[in-house]
């Protein structure tokens, strides 16, 4: 396809006589030409993406489409239609968004309603932030935290005992807590807990639990010489101020 006919497409595109469908099956076939012709930076800004709707493509590319006649020095008359098809789905889609919030903070509410009695913050933050990508298990028996006190030869503190009681398994963004992982190691020649991970210097960083005194730590591992930074005097503390920041930092 040479360059004439690629410009008659695209002041269709930008006068609103193509279908959403219609760009769409008329792109994939004229790829090549239409990188060839346009070069890497139009091209790269007009070509669908997999991740847009129909709609949101073709009212993507007509903007990339028209910008590119601009530069070409072609004047077109720019229709509105595909931007007012775009704004109809994007407030579906708003909508649905909402209503998908609204369900989620009732599921915090109704499977994780026991949280209120040792971390009221956690919980009260947990109806903003939980996501479909959010993982809490319920806790664990005293009986399975005291098998797992012998396995690591440890005696937990009534704190941890009372973390693992409510909260087996924590999962989100940059944080993770399981009690089926736990393991001792030592840092900086100290022995401690591992609990899992918290993100708060570089990726990977692990959460420690000091076993003599109950606080809160994590190796930031990115640090150069990597150190044990303290973060809480308890796991108390740690959940309903670190963790409950942390959320509200990813919320917004």
């Amino acid at each position: 396809m040479d360059e004439q006919n690629v410009i008659a497409k695209f002041v269709e595109l930008s006068e609103g006589k193509l279908t959403a469908e219609g760009w769409g099956m008329w792109f994939s076939e004229n790829t090549q030409s239409v990188e060839k012709i346009c070069g890497k930076r139009y091209f790269l800004k007009i070509k669908p993406k997999n991740s847009f709707s129909e709609i949101r493509n073709v009212y993507h590319g007509q903007t990339a489409v028209s910008n590119w006649l601009k530069s070409k020095n072609i004047e077109v008359s720019l229709s509105n239609i595909y931007k007012k098809n775009y704004d109809k789905e994007f407030d579906v889609f708003c909508k649905e968004q909402d209503e998908k919030r609204k369900n989620l903070k009732k599921s915090v509410e109704t499977n994780f309603g026991y949280l209120k009695e040792i971390y009221p913050k956690l919980l009260r933050q947990l109806t903003k932030s939980y996501d479909e990508y959010t993982k809490i298990e319920a806790g664990k028996s005293i009986k399975e935290i005291e098998i797992k006190e012998k396995e690591l030869s440890l005696k937990f503190s009534d704190e941890l005992k009372a973390l693992f009681n409510h909260i087996s398994v924590f999962e989100y963004e940059g944080i993770e807590i399981n009690f089926n992982y736990l393991e001792k190691q030592l840092f900086d020649k100290k022995e401690f807990l591992i609990l899992g991970e918290f993100w708060q210097y570089g990726d990977g960083d692990k959460l420690l639990y000091d076993i003599d005194n109950g606080n809160v730590f994590v190796f930031a591992q990115e640090y150069n010489p990597p150190k044990v930074v303290k973060q809480a005097q308890t796991i108390t503390e740690f959940i309903e101020k670190k963790i409950v920041r942390h959320l509200k930092e990813y919320e917004e």
